[in-house]
């Protein structure tokens, strides 16, 4: 994505878009690398060519990505293995090692951070366990983003609000946490410097310019590299007393803070505490989101039934209201395939019919959705003790009015669908900060305010939600 900015409105053009997806490969379920380099590089290319031909010139350079996952570089900086994905199975025993010799109460106490099977610490903590000896020949441990950085700039660091994610660091001190690092079994001497968003790494690599046509003048921008904490840069909050949800394969739906919030009753409700821009922290939920949708999609067409999107949606919006209930909190959801039977089988258990149909399907996973944000909500409230009016729900779910509508008819709250592309313009928003193009993260929601026009949803009142939200909250006390 390219963004620019004119008399204070920013603009995004697309470049390049591609699709990518774990590679299973022996032994571990593993990210395409190769593939994600190759299609960067020619979005860069693309990017330059557009940039020649509109009369601007590309400034600088940042990436986000998702957060946990990691590779291993050897001490002259080849790569030792190919990144692993969060979704392997084997993470778990990870988790189960660090609760054995530190406590999940204990865990979340020292970083604030929710104990899942996907954190690098539990991929951490399994991997040594099993091999060892891999770890004594690494020389560094760098995040996704961190990585594309090194391998734009030559220079190896490691972004804050990417490594808020691992649950590796300190929460107080916001560095790296010794007790986990021990618990794990890791030396820091693997770990990169932690530096801020924003911070100027260095120019393009000559054969990265050379090959893509930018600038050698190009600079490469630490944004805020979790995707996460750029989409909530890119919302354009309007006040106290509203939240922010990113919706899109995971749903993350909580507040910007100035400080933690590290208790027992925090940590009992699963929220966790990310970094954000500005020494801010992103008290949040990670709620399964539209990860469930993608999953049916693919399992409807391995049966025989392949449909767009735009049909599900269709077919979900015609389907019969408040027919199957599914707690889409339960665990097997994080989990690819068999997402039908899945969806079937927690509806059975919950007393109501199986979905039968593509629209029923995808309508339970849609409602069980919204019912879980009102969850959340009412336990942000309670935590916090701040009253939430209006949700800012930004994200690629922009696009999913029905669910939107679901979520203000099931929270009870108005909901501003928009920017959809929340994390582009959050990440080129820091670019700019750094660049001294705009002062600050007020003045960065302004311009997003001034750039896009949010979709409003306001609560309708329907009876069934008060039946699926209490099943919701039932089942998973």
């Amino acid at each position: 994505m390219i963004g620019v900015l004119r008399a204070g409105e920013l603009s995004l053009h697309e470049a390049h878009r591609f699709l990518h997806a774990p590679a299973p490969m022996p032994g571990a379920l593993t990210w395409d690398l190769p593939l994600l380099w190759r299609e960067i590089r020619e979005g860069l290319k693309r990017a330059a060519a557009w940039a020649a031909s509109h009369d601007v010139e590309i400034a600088s350079v940042g990436v986000d990505t998702w957060g946990v996952d990691f590779t291993l570089l050897s001490k002259r900086g080849a790569m030792l293995a190919m990144p692993r994905c969060y979704r392997n199975p084997e993470h778990a025993e990870g988790l189960a090692i660090l609760d054995q010799r530190l406590g999940l109460a204990g865990i979340y106490e020292r970083t604030g951070i929710r104990s899942m099977a996907l954190n690098t610490s539990s991929q951490l903590a399994g991997w040594i366990a099993r091999d060892p000896s891999i770890f004594r020949t690494a020389g560094r441990l760098l995040f996704m983003p961190d990585l594309f950085h090194c391998m734009l700039s030559g220079v190896e660091c490691t972004e804050q609000s990417i490594a808020s994610t691992s649950q590796l660091l300190d929460a107080r001190s916001r560095d790296w946490s010794g007790d986990m690092l021990s618990a794990i079994g890791l030396s820091r001497d693997i770990l990169p410097a932690i530096v801020q968003p924003g911070t100027v790494l260095g120019p393009l690599l000559p054969e990265i310019a050379g090959q893509t046509g930018l600038p050698a003048s190009t600079k490469v921008i630490t944004p805020a590299a979790h995707d996460t904490a750029s989409a909530v840069v890119g919302t354009p909050l309007s006040g106290p007393q509203c939240c922010y949800l990113s919706s899109g394969t995971w749903s993350l739906l909580g507040l910007e803070l100035d400080h933690t919030i590290v208790t027992d009753v925090a940590r009992a409700a699963e929220f966790t505490n990310e970094h954000g821009v500005s020494g801010t922290t992103r008290f949040l939920k990670n709620v399964i989101g539209l990860w469930l949708v993608q999953e049916l999609k693919r399992d409807l067409a391995r049966g025989g039934v392949d449909m767009s999107y735009e049909q599900l949606a269709a077919d979900a919006e015609r389907a019969t209201p408040f027919r199957s209930r599914v707690n889409v909190d339960a665990p097997q959801f994080a989990l690819a395939g068999d997402m039908v039977s899945k969806v079937r089988a927690l509806a059975r258990s919950a007393g109501d019919p199986e979905p039968t149909t593509p629209g029923e399907l995808v309508r339970s996973c849609l409602e069980g959705l919204a019912a879980a944000y009102a969850r959340t909500i009412d336990q942000i409230e309670r935590i916090t003790g701040q009253t939430i009016e209006t949700i800012h729900l930004v994200g690629g779910g922009v696009k999913n009015t029905l669910l939107n509508q679901m979520t203000a008819d099931a929270t009870g709250r108005r909901v501003l669908a928009g920017p959809s592309e929340a994390t582009a313009m959050g990440n080129v928003m820091v670019q700019m900060m750094s660049a001294g193009e705009v002062s600050g993260l007020a003045q960065a929601r302004d311009v997003i305010r001034k750039s896009c026009q949010p979709t409003e949803y306001s609560p309708r009142r329907e009876a069934g939600w008060g039946r699926l939200i209490g099943q919701v909250l039932e089942t998973t006390r």
